[in-house]
């Protein structure tokens, strides 16, 4: 069986949501979804996900805000952005935020495999706190 991968897809469209947690799924993804910033920071502060992709532009708590308390948290996650028109500003900040933004998506320019082959890449990344634990497996015992 293919290794599941854990994916949470924060945007306050549902369907583009929809979408992505379809295709993704009959794939080898676990989906999670979030209407708005702050439910995908309660669902990234309680459980682990390899990937977010985070919409830049929602109400209340934009997608640049989302990261930047993700950063600030120290969260392990590898992320993603979507945006949609005019958001190329805002996606460049993001992008320009530590190193911590590892791929843009303008929405509706994108294809769904394309889309599922660079998130799923971002997947298989080994995150800087499981470093430690991977190099572990090829110490010998003294």
């Amino acid at each position: 069986m293919a290794q599941k991968y854990n994916l949470l897809v924060i945007d306050d469209e549902q369907p583009i949501m929809d979408e992505i947690k379809s295709y993704f799924e009959k794939r080898d993804f676990t989906v999670t979804t979030a209407l708005s910033g702050e439910e995908g920071l309660e669902k990234l502060r309680h459980q682990a996900f390899d990937v977010a992709l985070i919409d830049l532009c929602m109400p209340t708590m934009s997608g640049l805000e989302v990261i930047e308390t993700i950063n600030a948290e120290l969260i392990p996650v590898n992320i993603a952005i979507l945006t949609g028109h005019g958001g190329e500003k805002e996606a460049i900040a993001a992008l320009n935020m530590g190193g911590i933004v590892h791929a843009w998506f303008a929405k509706g320019k994108y294809g769904m495999d394309e889309l599922y082959q660079r998130v799923k890449r971002l997947a298989q990344v080994i995150p800087d706190d499981k470093l430690d634990d991977f190099f572990s497996m090829f110490e010998t015992a003294a």
